[in-house]
């Protein structure tokens, strides 16, 4: 029963969205309902807060693949991906999606439905990342699908 109301839904928006023409692409098309991603924001490279970032999430790669996340960090305005699916965004396109317009130092958490979850000016313990998103709907459902 339910997968026949999520395939009558998936049918109903996609007939509407081809009766109001094509969608505009947004930078969350590249991750949206795929990833979830973090993005480190920092004026330089040699940011004591960036490099305590990195620290924390040093050797943490199981983990962060286990939850589908890519880590993306924003120099500026130049993006490179450290963890991850490379998403191909600039730190100007990152910017403009979450409204930042400062340059300090900041972590921001996007679900996989886009959505900012966390917003922190102040590096992130990676456990309590994990411990957040382990209670998140969708990763609950993951989890359990993968019988954890």
């Amino acid at each position: 029963m339910a997968t026949k109301a999520a395939m009558f839904f998936a049918m109903v928006v996609s007939m509407y969205a081809s009766s109001v023409g094509t969608a505009i692409a947004g930078p969350s098309d590249s991750w949206a309902w795929k990833y979830r991603v973090l993005l480190v924001f920092a004026t330089h490279d040699e940011d004591p807060s960036l490099l305590s970032q990195r620290q924390q999430l040093m050797g943490m790669r199981p983990e962060l693949d286990d939850r589908h996340m890519s880590v993306i960090e924003i120099i500026g305005d130049k993006a490179r991906s450290v963890s991850g699916a490379d998403l191909g965004l600039s730190g100007s396109e990152l910017k403009a999606f979450v409204r930042k317009n400062d340059a300090r130092f900041e972590v921001l958490l996007l679900g996989k439905d886009t959505g900012i979850k966390l917003r922190s000016p102040a590096p992130l313990a990676a456990t309590d990342i994990f411990s957040l998103i382990d209670t998140m709907p969708m990763r609950q459902h993951e989890m359990k699908r993968a019988g954890r």
